[in-house]
């Protein structure tokens, strides 16, 4: 299985989705690689550094061009979860990556631009492939929040999950999985599998 976390734009959640969802994943008992993408090599630098289960059983491969990262998607064995950090506004990439995809989570903040990076981002996941938004460091009590919600559901924009602000989330590569944050981006993951079995 094969789940591409994808943005078009830094700086909304992408790398901490990424390696709490590895983080996820390997908890289900399958080999688990993290595909780093971007050249910032954060998510690998993030695992890399961690001492602790889960991260250190989650294998880490640093695929910061197009042909690296073809190569190693093209490694993922059949029981086993790819999960790709990729890079921020290289739409080749990120097409390149999608189109072998099981799934496409597409992290993203409410307010600002962020709305129409994330429907861009829609825009290039290919037709059958099951995507979902979500919404990192929300303000679930705002009313902000609460019409960003109203909009996708009118739009039947698919919300696999939010992960509120109020929940601690690591710090980055020096930094633990926080409890809440690994319960919060569990349930992302069970929408995702579902999301796999029925497309």
């Amino acid at each position: 299985m094969i789940v591409v976390v994808a943005a078009l734009k830094g700086g909304v959640g992408k790398t901490t989705t990424s390696v709490y969802l590895a983080a996820v994943a390997w908890s289900s008992r399958r080999p688990v690689t993290l595909i780093d993408a971007d050249a910032q090599a954060s998510a690998a630098e993030w695992i890399e550094q961690a001492d602790a289960e889960p991260l250190d059983a989650v294998t880490v491969v640093e695929a910061p061009t197009t042909r690296l990262l073809t190569r190693a998607l093209g490694r993922i064995a059949p029981d086993e979860v790819g999960i790709v950090d990729s890079p921020p506004g290289n739409e080749r990439m990120l097409e390149a990556a999608m189109s072998v995809a099981d799934c496409v989570v597409i992290p993203t903040r409410v307010g600002g631009v962020e709305t129409a990076r994330a429907e861009a981002v829609f825009d290039l996941v290919p037709r059958k492939t099951p995507a979902g938004l979500v919404i990192c460091s929300a303000r679930t009590y705002t009313r902000d929040y609460q019409d960003a919600m109203a909009g996708w559901r009118e739009a039947q924009v698919p919300v696999w999950g939010s992960i509120p602000e109020r929940v601690t989330i690591a710090a980055g590569p020096d930094a633990y999985l926080a409890p809440d944050g690994l319960d919060s981006y569990r349930s992302v993951w069970r929408r995702a599998l579902r999301s796999v079995r029925e497309a």
